[in-house]
């Protein structure tokens, strides 16, 4: 079995000042806001993934949501152009240590995306059509996919994988007030509604899924679906506006894996 690998980015002193919409980013507890990531990495490693961790980027607050900076295909690693000037630093490091498991292509600068935009399955890629990612990234996107790349407009959410992400097994957590859903017909849906919506967004390795803790009808409703769930204490990263997947780059470490793209798909690992 090809391992897996994912790359995670530790939080640094100015976690506090990430970009976020939250009423209470006012009120982020950066000693917390380790302490809940290194949960976050013991559970990865505990899925039997293999974890490189990079240090901290003081000067790009956002910096450990390491999943809008790149896009990993089986064959191929896409440098994702980000919107916000204050992350466009973030992805160096992540981009130089990626060459060694896949060569890195560039996308134009008409073109902005986030990698949390990026949610792929077995037989279609979907890209979220966001206040971060737009339509040219759609077609950009297709010249590496080597599946239907699929646009899917984000109505009330940062990320399209901010409301909706996937399980394997046809399976979809989503927000269906969030997103424009007529795309993603075919698929079984658990959906969280508005109010859960931040459990919309999960991890799925093998036959775990990690889960946000406090969302019990949510998590209860996986399980029901035969998976088993880790829930992980993530309140100071919703808090800027961040989610389990965003803490993540995962992917097959072997091109010669079946294809899986990194950004926290919930791709069967």
């Amino acid at each position: 079995m090809t391992p897996t690998i994912a790359f995670v980015r530790s939080p640094g002193s100015t976690f506090n000042h990430a970009i976020s919409s939250h009423p209470e980013k006012h009120t982020i507890d950066v000693e917390l806001v380790c302490s809940q990531h290194e949960q976050y990495v013991s559970a990865l490693r505990e899925s039997g993934i293999e974890v490189i961790k990079f240090p901290p980027l003081e000067n790009c607050p956002d910096a450990t949501f390491v999943e809008d900076t790149t896009v990993v295909f089986d064959h191929v690693a896409v440098a994702c152009p980000n919107k916000e000037k204050s992350r466009q630093e973030e992805g160096t490091s992540i981009h130089a240590e990626i060459k060694k498991y896949r060569p890195l292509k560039t996308l134009p600068q008409s073109i902005t995306l986030d990698g949390g935009d990026v949610l792929n399955t077995e037989e279609k890629l979907f890209v979220g059509i966001s206040s971060r990612t737009n339509r040219q990234a759609v077609d950009a996107l297709a010249e590496f996919a080597k599946k239907p790349v699929v646009p899917v407009e984000v109505h009330s959410a940062l990320h399209l994988k901010t409301a909706a992400t996937y399980l394997g097994n046809n399976l979809l957590v989503l927000d269906s007030s969030s997103i424009d859903t007529t795309a993603l017909t075919g698929f079984k849906w658990i959906d969280t509604g508005e109010a859960d919506r931040y459990a919309a967004n999960c991890i799925s390795i093998d036959n775990t899924v990690l889960v946000a803790r406090g969302f019990q009808k949510v998590a209860d409703k996986i399980r029901a679906e035969g998976f088993n769930t880790v829930e992980l204490d993530m309140s100071e990263f919703e808090k800027a506006d961040g989610a389990l997947t965003c803490l993540s780059i995962i992917f097959k470490k072997s091109a010669e894996a079946l294809d899986s793209s990194s950004t926290g798909t919930g791709d069967k690992h």
